[in-house]
Formats: C-alpha cells, sequence, structure tokens
C-alpha cells in the first residue's frame, strides 16, 4: 500500500495514479512492487507522527478555498471526505453500480463505475439540515466535480466542495488543511477514512471505516447520534479527541508496529 494519502486509504478508482480517478490493475501491481516494506505497510499514525512542522511546510496562511460563512449557516461545519467513505469508484467492472459516469484524462475516456455506501441519502438528507456540510476530496476536480454533480445535482445537501488542488502537498501526500476553509476549527470536525487526511487537525478528523462494497455496512448510521451531539458545542475539539483518542494512538505508534 503506497504511503501517499491519495493511494493508501483513499484507494479512489483511478485511471491514472496523477488523475485519482479510476483503479487500473496494472498500475496498482506494479506499484505494489515498487513499494518499500514500510509502504506496502502503511502506518497513517506513524506517518502522522513524522509530520514536518505545519510552519515547515507552509509559508505565512494559505488562501482561502470558500465564501466566508453566512449569518444563517448552521453554527457546525462537517466536512466529509468522498472516495471509501461515501463511494466507491472504478473503471473496472462492478456489480450492479447505482451510477456511470465517463470522464476524459490524458485524452483516453473511461467509464467511472460507481456504488454509493449504504444509507448515503438518508445520511446526508439529515446531516445537511444540521451542519454546513463540504466535501473535501484528494481527487482530481475533473473527476470529483462529475460525481458529486450526481450525487447531488441540486446541491441541496452538499453546500462546498474541494479537491486535490486545495489539499496540502507534504513530499507528495495530499492532506486536508482545515485553515483553508476559512471556518473557526473549533466549530469544523473532518470525517475522513484516511487518518492522515487531517494530520495537522488531528482533534478535527472523525475517522470512519473505509467502504467498498460490503452491503450490510451501517458506518454512516452509526455514525450520526456522535455528529448529533455536536451541533451546538462551542469547541468540538475535545469533544472528538475524548471519542476517538486519534492522539494517544499517534504517541504511541512506531515504525515496526
Amino acid at each position: 500500500m503506497s504511503a501517499q494519502a491519495e493511494d493508501s486509504t483513499e484507494e479512489v478508482a483511478t485511471a491514472d495514479d496523477d488523475m485519482h480517478v479510476a483503479d487500473s490493475p496494472d498500475a496498482d501491481e506494479q506499484e505494489e512492487e515498487d513499494a518499500t516494506p514500510l509502504e506496502q505497510e502503511f502506518n497513517p499514525f506513524y506517518f502522522m507522527k513524522t509530520l514536518p512542522k505545519y510552519e515547515d511546510i507552509v509559508e505565512g496562511k494559505r488562501p482561502i478555498s470558500l465564501p466566508e460563512k453566512s449569518r444563517n449557516a448552521p453554527k457546525i461545519c462537517l466536512v466529509l471526505d468522498l472516495d471509501e467513505t461515501l463511494v466507491h469508484c472504478s473503471v473496472d467492472e462492478v456489480k450492479n453500480p447505482h451510477m456511470q459516469f465517463p470522464v476524459t484524462f490524458n485524452g483516453v475516456e473511461y467509464t467511472v463505475n460507481v456504488k454509493k455506501r449504504p444509507h448515503l441519502e438518508y445520511f446526508l438528507k439529515r446531516v445537511s439540515k444540521l451542519f454546513e456540510i463540504v466535501v473535501f476530496t484528494a481527487s482530481h476536480k475533473v473527476y470529483a466535480e462529475k460525481l458529486m454533480n450526481m450525487l447531488d445535482p441540486n446541491r441541496n445537501f452538499i453546500k462546498y466542495r474541494l479537491y486535490r488542488e486545495d489539499c496540502l502537498d507534504v513530499f507528495g501526500n495530499y492532506l486536508k488543511d482545515l485553515n483553508v476553509l476559512g471556518r473557526d476549527l473549533s466549530k469544523v470536525v473532518l470525517v475522513d477514512n484516511s487518518p492522515h487526511a487531517f494530520g495537522y487537525q488531528v482533534n478535527n478528523g472523525i475517522p470512519i471505516e473505509t467502504w467498498y462494497d460490503d452491503e450490510a455496512d451501517a458506518e454512516l448510521l452509526n455514525l450520526l447520534p456522535f455528529l448529533e451531539s455536536l451541533v451546538d458545542v462551542d469547541d468540538v475539539r475535545p469533544i472528538v479527541e475524548k471519542q476517538f483518542q486519534i492522539q494517544k494512538l499517534i504517541d504511541a505508534t512506531s515504525s515496526t508496529e
């Protein structure tokens, strides 16, 4: 498994690794052969432990990617990862895909097959009534925008969309720096199947199990009560820290695990 954020835990279906759009079996096999032992057994918590200091990566302030928060917006901003958190996509054949769409990259057109995580529609309807919703993906806009146009064509649920271009590139790893939201981080949470994606804002991150095709999966439903408990809090971070204890996992990890 690659140590790059967009490959290791957001194993989005990629036709080309640079596009991060659809699985290419040949490319995956070559990547596995070329990977070092550390990359093959990627430990997100060790990765987070060894991240450079934020100020060593970012000079000054990063540009804000979202408009200023409106007065009538919900108090808490809920940021959602896309691939393997809400959906699973592939250019390979998928049994009974929920959706399909074409995407062109480097002059080649691919058909992307989409499977939606169980209870996705209910989850989005529920959280959109309680939170300011942002989808933040490490995938390129050429693919992710088409996908979200199908998932939420009228933007009834997802207020804003951020892409790989909005991520923080740390030595080839695409992290989701929540500072680009322009929101008070005491009122922001990120749900992501890739813990290292929130490596610079550990106590804003809510991990979720990676999803590919388990039709019995209920992670989105199971997460709702906890999310609902955050709606009126003044600072989400101590609550998230107590619930998931990611920093303890980071502190306890080593390169041999």
